[in-house]
């Protein structure tokens, strides 16, 4: 099956499941453009009147109705009322989230502009049309329709070039400040902060105070992602360096409070209830954090210079207390609604001190008085408006509450109102979830399974757009819909549980009654099945949710243990506090045969182990071998229950789906008292047996290109790298192992330079020596390149003059250019028309100690960059060991060994021919293989 990325309505829910974008960011929204006007009698018909009376009223569906009549009336007499009632209609198309009709409609706008020569209005509307598929998560798409393809320059057909020809300041500011927000989502926030920036400049210089206010919450929600971003990063760091995310997260939160308060003065100043209202909205998050971690508001600079007075002072229970004012004065809108529900989400998560989206979790058992009753009025609005997506949020929230409560009727009660409210919208799967969450509390298992199977279902459907989603949803991924998975299957294999036991009881009454197969253990086997398409469809949309909108995923539906009876696949789950695994093997008269085996250690126990042994499997200095006792402690967890098993399958290689922290090891390092588990099995990794298409290499036409990087290298940051010494006799005994094979290193190490090889012949093997860092996300992945580039120093504060000012004051600095994973997929996918690699190899890469995003990396990387299967180095290596290492890989390879038995050669080679201290794993257990291992 291929999962292709879709457009649909989630712009309602992406984004820290706060439930309207329009809230959580001022965009740069068609409404600087044109502000529906009331038509004068003499120019507008009576249906156009009777359209814009409902819109007025919150009709937004009959003033569609409406506008359609016109437009039917007026197909063939393009006129500028034809134009007028679309730009209505665009409006009415995004107020009900039907965006598709709405970048329909601008392009007939954009149709009839380009035919009556208005490049002006023509340049406006492809902004407002890049602006609608950047709230569907189309950023790409965006990007190049305000100014080129990602990393070009802009185009003379693009919005913001028509803007500077046509010399139309408002409509360039309003094409960079929607480029900016789309960089912001896309999560390239450096790019980001310069668009809005400049913006900001523009705008102040126009006196257009909307646009202003736009670029300073632009600005604001920028500043306020950077410090979400590493919040999360916090939660996963060692001790040391939380503290540096600690300083971040103040510096980014001051700057994004300083902004919010600029455009909330200019809101009030403007009598502008709706933008007042998101500026004191959007301040709470951001407040609340500082006032947790204590720092003091007086003496501080902002950002925008100056000091905060005590007169101007707010926190975020001012900040709430404001917005319930303002609510109260607005008319019954949608925007009303949502506004209702945010306001209400926010006041459960500073009441209860939350990072965390309280949508979806409990923090004690009651809610502040205030938000039952928002939630009552957010459905009334709803419902007088005949807006069935707020309703559902509003159902869904209110719902959640009473789950909380432990009020379980009533609960579910509203819950199932919301999943029929939301039953033509993606975002249903919050309901179906909430409900299987309040079926499984009320002890109804079957009921809660059914009920899950629902919401993974839809998540299905929509995961293409998860991946498009904004960067900050890619973080919140784990709250949101990890879930979903993890408690399906732990339902899962609790229910196999309890048909185990009754399977175990029913077998030994049936054998002695002399009957024949336990339908009980049918059952069970049945039951784990559906426990693993569980764990593979989470793998799916975690690795999507991983490499966001820049990769594709094609899914194989063969397992691959029919393929090849000697593996055996070991996959693990976290599940809450416990870790289960579930071993599969081939059997002689059946499909396969799994079993299930629970870890006498809680997740964290385990979470601990794995950070300690990988901390002393990098130490190679270690000559007291301490790594062995934590070592031989996850042997034992994890091989051990299975030994007799694997020894009676006669299992040659291990397979492991692991998950979470326990990627972060290299599975040939366990140590069982005795041996290695390497000199027992050949071992990789993989994320998904659906993505692994089961062919072996073909060794007709082996041949490598490799790159390697020999001197000292400097990236943006700034970050060192060492020499790495031995790579140029790693890149010659590759060539010398496997003839036809070509090497270039250094300064012939260039992007253009691959490019073009991978343009004049098809290698089937890439092998990169070089330094490289995976990150917790794809964005941040990247490899280092010999090509060094002058950059200039870039700072985070002040207009853009005075920027360009300091910039020539200090000067630049050569760097070395970056090879990104999504660069390095899309020059695979140009120059090998769809042709998969057989193998990347990269052997001078690092992980981080406890990220279990940064290893995620290489088990995806193979996927993004076009290749069956990868072999990468967790950390920092010996680049002699390496050299030595890889070579006897690659002469394995090439001798007729799956690339598995291969890796599996060249690290028992090493353990034989080394004692001693160089027998430390830190030497030779780095380098893993992700992906196909035939």
């Amino acid at each position: 099956m291929h999962y292709r990325l879709k457009s649909l309505r989630l712009t309602l829910f992406f984004g820290s499941l706060v439930v309207c974008l329009w809230l959580s960011q001022l965009s740069f929204d068609g409404r600087w453009f044109f502000t529906p006007e009331r038509s004068n009698a003499a120019d507008a018909t009576q249906l156009t009147q009777q359209g814009w009376e409902q819109y007025q009223s919150g009709d937004f569906q009959g003033a569609i109705a409406q506008w359609q009549a016109v437009l039917s009336l007026t197909a063939d007499h393009p006129s500028e009322l034809r134009a007028t009632v679309l730009k209505y209609l665009v409006r009415a198309d995004q107020q009900v989230g039907e965006l598709d009709q709405a970048i329909a409609h601008l392009e007939q706008l954009i149709v009839y502009y380009r035919q009556t020569g208005n490049t002006l209005q023509m340049g406006r509307m492809i902004t407002e049309q890049a602006q609608a598929h950047s709230s569907l998560g189309q950023q790409r798409k965006a990007i190049a329709l305000l100014c080129s393809e990602v990393d070009r320059p802009c185009v003379a057909n693009s919005a913001l070039m028509i803007a500077r020809q046509q010399a139309d300041t408002a409509g360039e500011v309003a094409a960079l400040g929607s480029l900016g927000n789309a960089y912001r989502l896309r999560g390239d926030y450096d790019r980001a902060l310069q668009h809005l920036e400049t913006a900001l400049t523009l705008a102040r210089q126009t006196h257009s105070q909307l646009h202003v206010l736009a670029a300073l919450n632009g600005l604001g929600n920028t500043y306020a992602s950077l410090a979400e971003r590493d919040v999360r990063r916090r939660r996963s760091a060692e001790a040391p360096e939380a503290h540096a995310w600690n300083q971040s997260i103040e510096r980014y939160d001051s700057k994004a409070i300083a902004y919010f308060k600029a455009s909330l003065t200019i809101a009030r100043a403007q009598n502008d209830g709706l933008n007042e209202l998101r500026s004191l909205l959007n301040l709470v998050v951001p407040l609340q954090r500082r006032q947790e971690e204590k720092i003091a508001v007086s003496g501080q600079r902002s950002a925008l210079g100056g000091e905060e007075s005590e007169a101007s002072f707010i926190d975020s229970a001012r900040a709430l207390q404001q917005a319930q004012r303002i609510l109260g004065q607005l008319p019954a809108s949608r925007e009303k609604t949502y506004g209702t529900i945010r306001l209400a989400t926010l006041m459960q998560r500073v009441a209860g001190q939350a990072a965390i989206d309280p949508a979806t979790h409990c923090f004690g058992s009651d809610a502040p008085e205030q938000v039952v009753p928002l939630l009552q009025q957010a459905i009334a609005i709803a419902q007088q408006i005949r807006d069935p997506q707020s309703e559902a949020f509003a159902l869904g929230r209110l719902g959640h509450v009473y789950e909380c409560r432990q009020a379980y009727g009533q609960a579910l009660s509203l819950t199932q109102q919301a999943q029929l409210a939301a039953a033509n919208d993606d975002s249903r799967y919050l309901w179906e979830w909430q409900a299987g969450r309040i079926l499984r509390a009320q002890g109804k298992t079957a009921a809660a399974i059914d009920t899950y199977d629902l919401a993974v279902q839809t998540l299905q459907t929509i995961r293409g757009d998860l991946a498009i989603a904004s960067r900050d949803f890619q973080f919140d991924f784990r709250d949101t819909v990890e879930p979903v998975y993890r408690e399906l299957t732990a339902l899962y294999l609790e229910q196999a549980s309890n048909q185990k036991q009754a399977s175990n009881q029913k077998q030994v009454q049936r054998q002695v009654e002399g009957k024949g197969e336990n339908i009980s253990m049918v059952a069970t086997v049945q039951t784990i099945e559906s426990a693993l398409e569980t764990i593979d469809s989470l793998r799916l949309a975690e690795l999507q949710n991983y490499l966001g909108e820049d990769c594709t995923l094609s899914a194989i539906a063969k397992p691959v243990t029919v393929v090849d009876p000697k593996t055996a696949v070991l996959s693990s789950v976290i599940l809450g506090d416990r870790v289960a695994l579930i071993l599969t093997l081939s059997m002689p008269n059946q499909r396969y045969r799994s079993q299930v085996h629970w870890l006498p250690a809680d997740a964290q126990t385990v979470k601990a182990t794995i950070n300690d042994l990988r901390r002393r499997l990098e130490k190679r200095s270690d000559l007291a071998n301490s790594y062995q006792a934590p070592s031989q402690q996850v042997y034992d967890w994890l091989i051990r229950p299975f030994a007799q098993d694997l020894q009676t399958a006669q299992i040659e290689t291990l397979v492991f789906i692991q998950d979470g922290i326990l990627r972060s090891i290299p599975m040939a390092a366990l140590y069982d008292g005795k041996q290695f588990l390497v000199e027992q099995y050949a071992i990789a990794s993989t994320l998904s047996l659906s993505l692994v298409d089961p062919m072996p290499i073909d060794r007709t036409s082996l041949r490598v290109l490799g790159f390697g990087l020999t001197k000292p290298s400097l990236v943006e940051g700034p970050t060192f790298f060492a020499p790495l010494s031995y790579v140029k006799t790693e890149i010659d005994s590759i060539q010398t192992a496997i003839p036809g094979s070509k090497g270039l290193l250094d300064d012939a190490f260039t992007l253009d330079r691959l490019q073009q090889e991978l343009t004049v012949d098809a290698y089937p093997i890439v092998h990169l020596a070089t330094h490289g860092r995976f990150g917790v996300d794809a964005r941040d992945t990247f490899l280092v390149t010999g090509k060094r580039e002058e950059v200039s120093r870039e700072l985070e504060v002040g207009s853009r003059e005075a920027r360009l000012t300091q910039r020539a004051a200090l000067g630049s600095q050569t760097y070395n250019e970056k090879l990104t994973m999504n660069a390095l997929y899309e020059m695979i996918r140009a120059m090998r028309q769809g042709k998969l690699l057989e193998l990347l190899t990269l052997t001078a890469c690092e992980t981080a100690v406890g990220s279990d995003r940064d290893a995620l990396g290489i088990a995806g990387i193979s996927l993004q960059a076009g290749a069956r299967s990868t072999v990468a180095s967790l950390w920092q290596v010996d680049d002699q060991a390496t050299a030595q290492l890889i070579t006897h890989f690659y002469q394995a390879l090439k001798q007729g060994m799956s690339r598995a038995k291969a890796l599996q050669a060249a690290q028992k080679n090493w353990l034989q021919r080394h004692t001693g201290d160089r027998h430390h794993p830190g030497y030779w257990a780095a380098l893993i293989l992700a992906g196909n291992w035939l």
